[in-house]
Order: C-alpha cells, then sequence, then structure tokens
C-alpha cells in the first residue's frame, strides 16, 4: 500500500487556505502580507532610487564643491607667490641699499684716508720745505758775514802801472739786493769785494798759493773790452757807432694736448672732440683735432664727405665769421711703427702738425691701451666722458689704474677727469649715478654735465655740429661751459717774446 505522508503539523503551509487552518489550529490569526510586502518592495525600491539620486546628486555636488575648491586653491597659491615676490623685491632692495651704503661709506673711508694721506704728504713737503728753507737762509747769511769782512793787505802788493783805482763804497742794501737779485752770480763772487759780479774780473780757482800780480786784461781797459764784448747797452759808452744785430725770432710755447678717452663706445667721445674743438675755434683758438681711429667720424661734423687718413685737413668756418679754422688729422697708430720705438712716430707725426696751433685735441681710439701710452708721452691732460650707468661707475677703479700706471714717464699720477655726457636730470638713475660718482671722484668730476639732446645726432647727420645747427640749445650751453673749463685748466699756445729787444725802425 502506498503510504500517505501526512504534513508536518508544525510546518507552515504553503497555500492561504492552510495558512488560515494553521493558524486556526495553533490559535492565530492569518494575516495576508502580500500587499504590505508589495509595499515594502516598492518603498523599497523608491528608497533605492532615491539613494541613488542623492549619490548622484552629492557626486555632482562634490565634483562642483572640488572645483570650488581647487580654484581656491589656486588663488590662494597665487596669492601666495605674489606674496612671495613682493617679499623678495622688498628684501632684494633693502640689500641692494645695504649694499649701496656700504659701497658709499667704503668709498667715504678710502677718500679719507687718500685724503689723510694726501694731507700727511704735504705736511711731510711743508717739512721739507721748511728746512731746506732755513738751511738756505743759514747759508744765505753765513756768506753774507764771510762777504762783508773787511778786507785784509794781501802780502804782495801790485806794482803801481797795474793797480787799478779804489773802487767807491758801496752800501750795504744795495749789494744785499745785488745778490738777491742774482743768486746764480753768487759761486763766481770773489771774496772781500763789494763790487757787482759783472763789473769785477774773473779770477783763477784758489789754490792757496799768494796771490800774483794782475794781468794787463784786469787793468780798466781790460774792464772796458770786456764789458763791450758782453754787453748790449753798455757798448754804447765806450763806441760811437754799435753795429745793428738782428733780434732773436720769437718762440712760440709748445701746445697744450687734451686727449679724450672711453674704455666703451657709445659715449659721445667724438661729437665731444668734435663740438669742443668748434666752440674753442669760436673763442679765438686755432685747434688741431687728431684723430687715432683710421676711419673715424670726427671729419663728417665739419661738413667733409670722405674720410682721407694721413692728411692734414683745414675746415674754415663761413667768410662773415670770425671764428678761426680748425685743422684735422687723423694717423693710424698701426702704420706708424711699433710703440716700443726710440723715436717714436705717432707723437712725432702729431707734434710736426701742431706747429703754429693754439691747442691740440687728440680723439683716442676706444680702449686702445697701446696707442693711450703713445700719446701720454705727450704730457697730455685726460678727459673721459662717462654715462650715467653701472657700467660707467664700475669702470672708473679701472681707468684710473690704468692712468696711474702709464703716466708718461712723469713719475708723477696722471688722473683723468671725468665728465657726464647724456645726462637727464629727469631720470632718478642719473641722479644717483651723479652722487655715487661726485663721492668717488670729488674734483675731478666736472661740476656740470653735457646734457642729453637728439640735435646732437640731427647735427651729424646735417653734416655741422650742434653749435651750428641748434645755437640755442641747452646742450650749446653746456659745451660753452666745457670749453671755459679746458681753457682754465690750460691756456692756449701763444708766442713768446721774452728776451727779443725792441728796435728803431
Amino acid at each position: 500500500m502506498t503510504e500517505h505522508l501526512l504534513p508536518d503539523p508544525n510546518e507552515t503551509p504553503e497555500d492561504v487556505a492552510s495558512l488560515y487552518s494553521w493558524a486556526n489550529l495553533h490559535g492565530g490569526k492569518y494575516r495576508d502580507f502580500s500587499a504590505s510586502r508589495a509595499q515594502m518592495r516598492e518603498k523599497s525600491r523608491q528608497r533605492m532610487e532615491q539613494a541613488i539620486e542623492e549619490e548622484r546628486l552629492r557626486v555632482y555636488q562634490g565634483s562642483e564643491a572640488y572645483q570650488a575648491a581647487e580654484a581656491a586653491r589656486a588663488a590662494e597659491e597665487a596669492r601666495q607667490r605674489e606674496l612671495a615676490a613682493q617679499q623678495a623685491a622688498q628684501r632684494a632692495a633693502h640689500e641692494t641699499a645695504q649694499l649701496v651704503a656700504q659701497e658709499r661709506a667704503r668709498q667715504a673711508a678710502e677718500y679719507a684716508a687718500q685724503q689723510a694721506a694726501e694731507q700727511a704728504q704735504a705736511a711731510q713737503l711743508a717739512a721739507q720745505q721748511a728746512r731746506a728753507a732755513q738751511l738756505a737762509a743759514q747759508q744765505a747769511q753765513a756768506a753774507q758775514q764771510s762777504a762783508w769782512q773787511p778786507p785784509q793787505q794781501d802780502r804782495y802788493s801790485a806794482p803801481s802801472s797795474f793797480r787799478q783805482p779804489a773802487a767807491p763804497a758801496v752800501p750795504l742794501q744795495e749789494e744785499a739786493y745785488a745778490h738777491e737779485r742774482a743768486p746764480w752770480l753768487a759761486a763766481d763772487l770773489p771774496e772781500n769785494t763789494g763790487r757787482p759780479a759783472w763789473l769785477m774780473p774773473e779770477h783763477p780757482e784758489s789754490s792757496g798759493q799768494p796771490a800774483l800780480p794782475p794781468s794787463p786784461e784786469d787793468t780798466l781797459q781790460g774792464s772796458r773790452d770786456r764789458l763791450v764784448s758782453r754787453w748790449f747797452a753798455l757798448r754804447s759808452i765806450f763806441e760811437d757807432n754799435v753795429p745793428a744785430q738782428s733780434a732773436p725770432t720769437p718762440t712760440a710755447a709748445r701746445a697744450p694736448v687734451l686727449a679724450i678717452f672711453s674704455l666703451a663706445g657709445g659715449v659721445g667721445k667724438t661729437s665731444l672732440v668734435a663740438t669742443l674743438g668748434r666752440v674753442l675755434s669760436a673763442r679765438g683758438e686755432r685747434v688741431l683735432l687728431v684723430d687715432t681711429a683710421a676711419y673715424g667720424l670726427l671729419p663728417f661734423f665739419f661738413g667733409a664727405r670722405d674720410q682721407r687718413p694721413g692728411l692734414l685737413r683745414t675746415f674754415s668756418p663761413p667768410a662773415a665769421s670770425g671764428d678761426a679754422p680748425i685743422q684735422m688729422v687723423t694717423l693710424d697708430p698701426e702704420t706708424l711703427g711699433p710703440e716700443t720705438a726710440t723715436g717714436e712716430a705717432l707723437t712725432a707725426e702729431i707734434q710736426k702738425h701742431a706747429r703754429g696751433v693754439s691747442r691740440v685735441i687728440v680723439d683716442l681710439a676706444t680702449a686702445s691701451g697701446a696707442t693711450t701710452r703713445r700719446v701720454m708721452r705727450l704730457f697730455p691732460q685726460v678727459l673721459v666722458p662717462l654715462v650715467p650707468d653701472m657700467c660707467s661707475v664700475v669702470s672708473v677703479s679701472s681707468i684710473d689704474a690704468f692712468f696711474d700706471h702709464n703716466n708718461g714717464g712723469t713719475g708723477k699720477p696722471a688722473l683723468p677727469h671725468y665728465v657726464l655726457n647724456q645726462f637727464d636730470p629727469s631720470l632718478p638713475l642719473h641722479l644717483d649715478v651723479r652722487e655715487v660718482l661726485r663721492e668717488q671722484l670729488g674734483d675731478r668730476l666736472l661740476p656740470f654735465a653735457m646734457r642729453h639732446a637728439p640735435t646732437v645726432s640731427e647735427a651729424l647727420a646735417e653734416g655741422m655740429t650742434v653749435v651750428d645747427y641748434a645755437p640755442n640749445s641747452a646742450v650749446t650751453e653746456d659745451y660753452a661751459s666745457l670749453a671755459g673749463w679746458v681753457k682754465n685748466l690750460s691756456a692756449p699756445a701763444s708766442t713768446s717774446f721774452r728776451g727779443v729787444r725792441w728796435s728803431e725802425r
């Protein structure tokens, strides 16, 4: 038989009827939760969708916040960088100010030490001069005392035929004046005499032996002959007809030399040479301009159309002008032999062309030590134009060291003078550079500056200097001041009439 398996009374039935029966059997009440389960599932689905939407919104909101945070962080970093840059700039400015202050203090200390050394040298020189003057005064006093001792009688008297008439008494004051007026004749004066040296016969040096009788030349006739042969004006006393003699030719003094030097190009050296020569020409000086660059621009400032190295050229002003002509020569040192030659050819050429001129201005080739050393043999005054920048401040010590070492063989320092060129007083840097150079150079920096003016370049393009192109401009006044300083520094050469006798014609 087939056994029928009875359901377990404790097992929950599957269908609803069984569930009701099972619930009644166990004393319970069956409740249908299918709708509740459907609601729960719907709620769960809604909650899931809501959670997904919230997650999506959170992610979206998170991305915007991230972008905002990134933007804020970038802005903060930019602000921090800007603040750091400002702080670095402030530190750099502070350090620069400290360095400038330290440099100024060092320069002031060096200048004070130099002044102290110069004062010490001056005091030592003054002491030496005082000692020399004291020694000279003692020697003069001893010589005067020995010269004015009463004459002693020689053991040997001259025969009566050779005796000279007694000299008249000469006052003490007159003889003292004669000795002071001609000190170079003191060594030739015989002892124990009261007569001037040019009236006394020449005696041989004393050898300690008794004096011999005077020769016929020591007589009055001998003195007369000697005076006639020596002094021109005294001949008229003894002779009726004095033969006329030609007067000596007046001699011209050597023209002073001004050398313009620069360590770098672009400082306006050539325009300064040309314009300075033009201003001096307007003041009546006959100037020789020497260009040591083989193909420089110096001739073009005076209307030239070409360059002629080695040829002496003369540029004349307009006919109605009273200015002196300007001479110019371009010399190439490379073609004039080596620097170490015994007869240095460059200086010889300059001296040859400088005959008859009032002043020589040399445009030295830029940064050419060999050419500068050769020109220094002429013992020139040196002027260095500077532009107001850092390069000029740094190069001053090197320029001074070069000229201190190459002084032309005089043994004395030949430090140059400096002038600021292309100066603009409206720029703070130019003003600061001028103050630094004043502290560094002192009186060797000219008290005026050549102002910046575009008319200088325009004048060169027109073939003239700025003095002719813009005579009423401010830079023309600056060049007038420079010309006045040059004339005060060294007077122009002029003809000397010392030793020239007047004559009746």
